[in-house]
């Protein structure tokens, strides 16, 4: 049985680390939890920081952290909406096309 993987998009990838990082997250857990390569993550991180979607916390000499900011948490919820018109708009072109399927000549 051959598998079919869905890729995603940069903004479900981008989606997916700021819900993430809603609290506190080191980067390897980002990483892993993202299923991302560290030079993708590294790319991904770099874009969020630099749009001020991410921040960067550093504890201690070696440890980083990172954080959505509130830029990034309009950034969730704005993709959420539009997930969410998408997915009823495709529900009801399905519906649409169902209805003509089955539509009785007269």
């Amino acid at each position: 049985m051959a598998y079919r993987f869905k890729r995603r998009s940069r903004f479900e990838v981008m989606y997916q680390i700021l819900s993430l990082c809603r609290t506190f997250q080191p980067k390897t857990y980002i990483m892993f939890k993202c299923n991302l390569s560290y030079e993708l993550l590294q790319k991904y991180l770099e874009i969020l920081v630099d749009g001020n979607l991410l921040e960067i916390v550093r504890k201690g000499k070696d440890r980083e952290y990172y954080r959505t900011t509130d830029c990034g948490e309009r950034f969730i919820n704005e993709y959420e909406k539009l997930k969410s018109i998408l997915e009823e708009a495709k529900r009801e072109n399905n519906i649409r096309e169902t209805r003509s399927v089955f539509t009785i000549p007269e």
